[in-house]
């Protein structure tokens, strides 16, 4: 008997007694799918999924009778009933039939009309870009925005996103230029800006005018473009402190000062010519990573870094070596120093070999200032012990006198690498009390 009792308190159902705003709040925590699949317990839970405020409808999610997630979306959103919709991610791959048969429109509006604050919309499907309601573009409670792909971005003159602080546009297609500039026009508190541009996206000049804006990501990977002509980035965003710039396509750059910036990141064509005023758009970063093609590093050595306190440099060309001396003539506030032969970006099209080195270089008559007295760590990334590399090196050793660390990474393969270590062990530094470390 008394074991009979133990196993019936052993299997009590102690979750649904709880109280049904602590039931949704531990749904909301759960995958949608298995949300959903919740209503078959019990007669009260039979209603109770449809309270929950966090929707992700994804094709991983898709069961074992094999019904897409846009044929699951619809149903489970015409039974849900919660006044407010916190998050929504709408994921539509290849299954998806066609515009006719999936009402994206309706969707956004429902969510919408629940006062959505994070809301995703990547379109995977075969069909054409498909315009969204209107009304997302007037959507108070939105905050988050992120539409992706198959999707056309049609913003009409009336919009106006009040709360929206992060956007993102990924590889979508802009009905014209002037629906790209009311979209970010519309969005007055805009922090956080992420865009990444197909061929295709009927916009030639992309214009980033926000005031408010605190980060802007820019991918431009389409380096096979056939015309280039009149294609260009502009930014005019004043407060931004966080700028990552990778471009493949040549376009052209018309970017005004960024007098707040901390950490910046440009990786543009090697063929790409910058002038003066682009590079000096930068010139007030305190962090910067950058793939330096033999143009862009001559053009750096003409601009003053006065704040610049992190250099992170990935060339692409054989005679950087003597030319980084002269930019680093115009930091003499940097205290970490990054030279990177083997670091690849998103495109994976550059790939430069250390062995193309050139033999010899040219010693520089004066020290850069920071070398002197601002530089304490110095890295070199894929050193191959050539003899330019090694007479470089040297004199970084040899000048640096505020330098705590200094850590090479060897090349793979190299022969012999223990009496390279020891070789550099045994170059002359001028900060007693640096340290050397290998990798």
């Amino acid at each position: 008997m008394a074991e009979a009792k133990i196993e019936e308190i052993g299997c009590e159902d102690r979750i649904s007694v709880l109280p049904e705003d602590l039931l949704v709040v531990i749904l909301d925590l759960l995958p949608t799918k298995d949300v959903v699949a919740t209503m078959i317990l019990s007669k009260r839970w039979l209603s109770i999924w449809t309270m929950v405020r966090t929707l992700e409808y994804t094709d991983d999610m898709d069961d074992e009778s094999k019904k897409s997630v846009w044929w699951f979306l619809n149903k489970s959103l015409q039974l849900h009933k919660a006044p407010v919709i916190d998050s929504l991610c709408m994921e539509l791959g290849p299954q998806c039939p066609t515009t006719d048969d999936v009402d994206i429109g309706k969707w956004v509006a429902k969510a919408v009309d629940c006062l959505v604050m994070t809301l995703t919309i990547k379109l995977l499907w075969s069909a054409g870009p498909t315009s969204l309601p209107k009304s997302l573009y007037s959507c108070t409670s939105l905050s988050e925005l992120t539409l992706s792909d198959q999707i056309l971005v049609n913003v009409p003159s009336s919009a106006y996103l009040p709360s929206l602080t992060e956007l993102e546009l990924i590889c979508v297609v802009y009905k014209d230029e002037d629906s790209l500039v009311s979209f970010l026009s519309s969005c007055p508190v805009l922090e956080f800006l992420f865009v990444l541009r197909k061929i295709d996206d009927n916009v030639k000049t992309f214009t980033v005018k926000v005031p408010s804006l605190l980060e802007l990501t820019y991918k431009n990977l389409c380096s096979d473009v056939v015309d280039n002509t009149d294609r260009c980035l502009v930014v005019n965003a004043p407060a931004v402190n966080t700028c990552q710039i990778t471009d493949y396509s040549l376009e052209s750059f018309s970017i005004e000062d960024m007098p707040c910036l901390q950490d910046a990141t440009i990786d543009v064509d090697e063929a790409y010519h910058p002038d003066d005023k682009f590079l000096t758009s930068f010139s007030s970063v305190l962090s910067l990573r950058m793939h330096l093609s033999d143009a862009m590093v001559m053009r750096c050595t003409t601009i003053n870094f006065s704040r610049l306190i992190k250099l992170s440099i990935y060339p692409y060309g054989p005679d950087m070596l003597e030319t980084l001396l002269r930019l680093l003539g115009n930091a003499p506030k940097l205290k970490e120093f990054l030279v990177d032969y083997i670091q690849i970006f998103a495109s994976q099209k550059f790939v430069y070999n250390p062995e193309d080195l050139p033999w010899s270089w040219k010693q520089p008559s004066h020290v850069p200032e920071c070398l002197s007295s601002q530089l304490e760590i110095f890295e070199w990334r894929d050193y191959g012990d050539r003899i330019i590399e090694e007479e470089f090196l040297t004199y970084v050793l040899a000048n640096s006198k505020r330098l705590k660390t200094a850590t090479i990474s060897l090349r793979l393969n190299l022969e012999d690498p223990e009496l390279i270590i020891e070789d550099i062990k045994d170059l002359p530094r001028v900060s007693t009390t640096s340290h050397l470390l290998f990798k």
